[in-house]
Parts: C-alpha cells; sequence; structure tokens
C-alpha cells in the first residue's frame, strides 16, 4: 500500500511539473531577439527574459555595442557603462569595479565566460588580459549590478561581468581581424566556426598582442618595470546534440600574459601569467526538469609575479576545481525552479616554503521565480556556502602558528537575492530588491603569501580573517519614451560592508613589526544611476547617464597602515554621453566620460620610500571615438582611439595615460 501510494504521488508530482523551464539544448538567443526584437539573457531565471524583465539591475552589451566601441579589450568596451568604474593604471592594465569601491586588484567583481568563472582566487581579482576569449566571439556582455552571489556563488558582492560568446550550432562566425596603433600596437585575431546544423557546432579563436606601456614618467623606483606588454591565448569550444533532449559542450583554453602593472601595495610592477582551463557540460530534458552538470578546472601560473627591474618576487600558483550539479523545473505555468549543488576544491603553493594552503566549498542553493500575476513577479534566492581551510608542509620558524590552526577553520555562510518585478503597464516597470553577498578573503590573505623579511622575520597570510559581509538595498523604475523612441532608468541603492578585508592592518605578536591581513572595518555607500538611451532620425543613436555616488567609511586605522581609503578615492559624479551615426558603409561614434575629483593612493613616494599618500586627481574628460567604413560586405576599416583630446591625462596615481590611437582591419571569412 505504501508502495502504490508513493508511485501514485509520483505520477501526480511528474504531471505537475512541465519539462522545460530551461531547455536541454542550449538557447539560440538570435532567434529570441527576433522574437522579442531586444536582447535576451537567460542568466538569472534559466528562462529567456528582456533585460528589462530580470529581477536584477543588468545592462546588456550587445555584439554591436562592442564592434562600435572602438575598443581592443573588454576593459575598453566596459568604460563605457553607466554605473561602471575603470581604473586605467597601465596600457594593458585595467581594474573594474560596479557601483565604487575600485582598487588595485579590484576583487569585488565576478567575471564568468559562458558560466565558468576566471576569477583569480590566489589574489582574489580578475586580470583582464589572460582571458581567454576574443572581442569578435563575445555575443553580448552581460553587466550585473549590486550582489548576486545567491545566483552565481561567493566573491559577486559589487556585481557579475557575465561574458556570453557566439554558440556554434547556432552561429557562424568565422572572421579575422588586425589592429595597429600608438604605443607600437600590433595585434590580430582569428575565429574559425564549424557547424552541423542542429546537430552541433564547433569553434577554435586565438588571439595575439604586443605593445609598449605608456612613456608618461614614473616613480624612481618603477624605472624598469616597463618591458613591453604581450598577450596571446586559443580557446577551443564544441557543443553536440546528442540526441533531441541531451546536448554536452566541451570547451579548453589556453592563454599567456605579461604587462606593467599596479600592485596591490600600489607599487609600479611587471607581471607575467599563464593560464589554462578545461571545461565539460552535459544537460538533459528529464520528466522532473532539465537537469544539468559542469565540471571545469582553471590554472593560472605566475613565474614572475610583481617583478620589479629583473628579479622576481614571487611566483604563484593557483588551482581550482569545480563541480556544479543543477536541475531547473517548471510547476503549473507561473513557477520555476532551480535547486544546484557545487563542491570548489581551491589550492595554491605557499611561496618560500614547500606547503600549500587551500579551501573547499560546499554549496547548496535554490532559486524560485513565481509569476503571481501576469504583471508581478517574486524572485527569490537563497545560497548555502560551507567553507573548510586547509594547510599542509612546514611553517616559518618563530610564526606562532600551527597548521591545525588552518585545519580547525571552517565557516558556514549564506546569501540570498530578493526580487519584485511590476510591469505596471507597456511603458513602466519597478523593482524592488535586496540582497546579501559574501566575499571570502583570498588564498593570498589565507596564508598562499609567505615572504622572509631579514632579520625581523616573515610577512604572510592568517587562518583567521572573516569574510566581508555586503546588504544592498534597491529601488529601480524602467521608462519607456515612445514619443521619442527612448528608454530611461532611475536606480537608487544603499549598501553596506562588514569586515572589510585589507592586505595590511594586522600582526602576529603586539610587538611585530610585519604586517598581516585584517579585517579593517565597515563601510557604505549611497548612489543614484540615472540613464537614457534612445534613437532618432533612424540613423542616429544616443544615450546619456548621471551616476552620483557617495562613500563612508568606517575603519579601525588610517590608510597609510591599511592601504585602503574608499570614500576618498571614489569619484563623486560621473557622467557618460554617446552620440552614434550609421548609414550605407559607414559607421561614426563618440564616447565622453566625466570624473568630478577623487584621491588615488600611491605608495613608494619619494624622498620616503614604502610610505602612502592620496594623490588628488583634479575632474577630467576623456573622450573616445570610432569612424569606421564598410569597403565590401566582408570587409571593414576602422579608425579609433581613446583619451583623445589630450596627448597625456591624469586618471590615477599610476603614469598618466596617453592617447591612443587604432586602426583595424575586420575580414568575414566564407
Amino acid at each position: 500500500m505504501c508502495i502504490r501510494q508513493l508511485l501514485n504521488w509520483i505520477c501526480a508530482v511528474t504531471m505537475t511539473v512541465t519539462c522545460c523551464a530551461a531547455q536541454a539544448k542550449s538557447i539560440d538567443y538570435g532567434a529570441f531577439e527576433q522574437l522579442f526584437n531586444e536582447p535576451i539573457t537567460t542568466s538569472i531565471t534559466g528562462t529567456p527574459q528582456r533585460a528589462s524583465e530580470v529581477p536584477a539591475t543588468m545592462v546588456i552589451i550587445t555584439a554591436e555595442d562592442i564592434r562600435r566601441s572602438g575598443a581592443n579589450d573588454i576593459p575598453g568596451v566596459l568604460r563605457h557603462v553607466a554605473g561602471v568604474d575603470v581604473l586605467q593604471w597601465a596600457n594593458d592594465d585595467a581594474d573594474v569595479s560596479i557601483r565604487g569601491y575600485n582598487q588595485a586588484y579590484s576583487p569585488r567583481l565576478l567575471v564568468l565566460i559562458d558560466g565558468r568563472q576566471v576569477y583569480a582566487d590566489f589574489y582574489g581579482y580578475t586580470p583582464w588580459s589572460t582571458l581567454p576569449v576574443e572581442l569578435g566571439e563575445i555575443r553580448q556582455i552581460e553587466v550585473i549590478k549590486g550582489p548576486n552571489c545567491a545566483l552565481f556563488g561567493f566573491n559577486a558582492v559589487g556585481g557579475v561581468i557575465n561574458i556570453i560568446t557566439y554558440n556554434p550550432i547556432y552561429d557562424e562566425v568565422n572572421t579575422a581581424a588586425l589592429i595597429g596603433g600608438t604605443q607600437e600596437l600590433k595585434q590580430g585575431s582569428i575565429i574559425a566556426t564549424k557547424t552541423i546544423k542542429d546537430k552541433a557546432g564547433f569553434r577554435i579563436a586565438a588571439g595575439a598582442r604586443g605593445n609598449n606601456d605608456f612613456s608618461t614618467p614614473q616613480l624612481p623606483n618603477a624605472i624598469g618595470s616597463r618591458k613591453g606588454d604581450n598577450r596571446a591565448e586559443i580557446n577551443a569550444l564544441a557543443r553536440i546534440h546528442f540526441t533531441d533532449k541531451i546536448e554536452g559542450a566541451f570547451e579548453a583554453t589556453r592563454s599567456k600574459a605579461a604587462q606593467t602593472e599596479i600592485v596591490p601595495t600600489y607599487q609600479e610592477g611587471y607581471s607575467e601569467y599563464w593560464t589554462k582551463s578545461l571545461k565539460g557540460s552535459l544537460s538533459a530534458e528529464t520528466l522532473f526538469g532539465t537537469i544539468k552538470g559542469t565540471v571545469y578546472r582553471n590554472d593560472i601560473y605566475s613565474p614572475a609575479f610583481l617583478t620589479v627591474f629583473t628579479t622576481p618576487f614571487l611566483k604563484l600558483n593557483n588551482q581550482v576545481t569545480v563541480g556544479i550539479l543543477e536541475d531547473f523545473f517548471q510547476v503549473g505555468s507561473n513557477n520555476i525552479f532551480r535547486v544546484a549543488g557545487e563542491y570548489r576544491h581551491n589550492m595554491m603553493p605557499t611561496t618560500a616554503l614547500e606547503a600549500f594552503v587551500f579551501y573547499n566549498v560546499a554549496s547548496a542553493d535554490g532559486m524560485w521565480n513565481w509569476k503571481i500575476t501576469p504583471t508581478l513577479a517574486l524572485t527569490n534566492a537563497l545560497r548555502l556556502d560551507r567553507l573548510t581551510l586547509g594547510r599542509e608542509g612546514p611553517q616559518p620558524v618563530g610564526s606562532g602558528l600551527t597548521n591545525a590552526d588552518w585545519n580547525n577553520r571552517s565557516l558556514l555562510e549564506k546569501s540570498f537575492n530578493s526580487a519584485l518585478v511590476w510591469q505596471a503597464n507597456a511603458l513602466n516597470t519597478f523593482r524592488l530588491m535586496v540582497a546579501r553577498g559574501v566575499q571570502v578573503p583570498n588564498l593570498v590573505n589565507f596564508g598562499g603569501f609567505i615572504h622572509p623579511i631579514p632579520p625581523f622575520g616573515f610577512s604572510g597570510g592568517i587562518p583567521t580573517l572573516n569574510p566581508t559581509i555586503v546588504m544592498n538595498y534597491e529601488a529601480g523604475w524602467d521608462r519607456q519614451l515612445t514619443v521619442i523612441d527612448a528608454s530611461t532608468r532611475v536606480s537608487v541603492f544603499h549598501e553596506t560592508s562588514h569586515d572589510l578585508v585589507s592586505l595590511k592592518g594586522g600582526s602576529l605578536f603586539p610587538t611585530s613589526q610585519i604586517a598581516t591581513p585584517a579585517n579593517i572595518g565597515s563601510s557604505q555607500a549611497t548612489g543614484l544611476e540615472l540613464s537614457i538611451k534612445g534613437i532618432f532620425l533612424k540613423y542616429w543613436r544616443w544615450g546619456a547617464s548621471y551616476t552620483p555616488m557617495v562613500i563612508h567609511d568606517n575603519f579601525t586605522q588610517p590608510f597609510q597602515q591599511i592601504l585602503t581609503d574608499y570614500e576618498d578615492t571614489q569619484p563623486v559624479n560621473v557622467v557618460n554621453a554617446n552620440l552614434g551615426w550609421a548609414r550605407g558603409p559607414w559607421e561614426i561614434d563618440g564616447y565622453l566620460r566625466y570624473e568630478s575629483n577623487f584621491f588615488s593612493i600611491q605608495n613608494d613616494v619619494p624622498p620616503n620610500f614604502n610610505q602612502a599618500i592620496l594623490l588628488r586627481i583634479n575632474n577630467y574628460i576623456s573622450v573616445d571615438a570610432r569612424i569606421a567604413y564598410k569597403i565590401t560586405k566582408d570587409v571593414t576599416l576602422a579608425l579609433s582611439g581613446q583619451n583623445l583630446t589630450q596627448s597625456t591625462q591624469q586618471q590615477t596615481a599610476a603614469p598618466n595615460v596617453e592617447r591612443r590611437v587604432l586602426c583595424t582591419l575586420t575580414i568575414k571569412l566564407s
């Protein structure tokens, strides 16, 4: 009797559950874009949605936007987006954040390529030059603002950059591009796709770049760090429909980069990076929804990290292995669910000793998208992460620590996202959102960094740090202005961050002269985003945004001791504007960005080296532009530039940026 009741219950549930909240076959973005007449996303709920409908504040940068930006890298594209902050430290070195809190090796932004995290966990940041992707293979870049850890995983406390490449089953992209320009830039890329219609698709892409850094004056102790910047990458992707209900995807990447950069101590150095990754996924439509399993491994190795002059200062090696099992299913017509489990192993050998530190994370998360009425939807997501820290190998003499201090440490943290979206009518959409995000200390701060400093002892990370907790409260309004063929967005948010982590600020013993990482206090931010964009007279497109933001820090120590200051290093007022025209074979676009006065941290200031100051950066306007002519239907020639109005310009405490001019030849291959 019990067995019969169980079978009846299973049958009832099976009849209630409809099979495809998210199909096993990957989404044909192009088909949905034609249907909706605008870009779509599946990142939040697993089902196709307009950006204006998602339960998050999202901007979608399309492939056309990328092309018409005139940029030759991803930070160059992002610098035109409202609410995105880009610190251009050197020619190939930039740090990106969303809604402030930007710094050297910015840790608050989670970056993904087709669902694979490319966050460098050893120092907790994104080295953009190492990303194994070419601009020509990107279908869209999704900029998701505010904490989204419950949806994407920890460290997404400022926001998420989700890079979506073309699907080789549906999109045959075959192009080559050659770029030359100032700073002796030489860059090229090639993308080749083979599609077996509705059955399989294969793509391989490769690119390389070489150039000099800016030639503007450096601090005396940094002279010798400019050795020439270079980058090379190759990636291969295969998607296969094994049956109508089962799809597999396999990906392999390699990249190498070397560049002048500003490091977390705000000193100028030269670093090399080698990366590789392998990823496989399998999804299937079942009676209980779409079940998907994903496994990937990321390796990043720096044989000469933070190199100044010719002596390697550090060598770092980081391996991350991730396994995810998730199920998307729909109950009735108004409820979409996602349940998932994830396991992550993150490890790095310590510097200067034959030891290594690691952490294992077991996670469980769920998402429920409930369409309460045809115009009102509530989305809730909850994630639990249990992190277990560990260490093996010898300890530095006199540290006072044992491996048990690591092996006995564990953390259990929760993150959540909740959003109410009301489509009042065809013209107005309102959002109310609240979120809690978790930022985990990086492996260097957890002890992966050990640096001898005779005769004092050593400098290194510690196992006792607490994660940073970020709470965000937000309201938004999207409005369509049909009279002028435009759309507007208003968002207001208040955010608090507790237990912020600094690379310096603590010590192992009260009398120690050697600094360790520390939790340094809290901070809060309040901001507003006003934006408008539209099309007029058929051939013109335009946009403008104003994003004022105020940060207040409550730290236990002055910035000279912790090398951290958010309230002074964030411009209060930022304005972006763009204007573009396209007709026939011609395209012309211009971009303007204004930033009000702020300060930038500068370290090793002569004549007193190893001391930090706040250097005032006066308000400035930077102008980018692009003009392109389509010679034939398959060949386009473009001239573009950044910071065009001045030959040099002070934008940070690093050496002034220079005007950059690029010439790009793009060829569509048959």
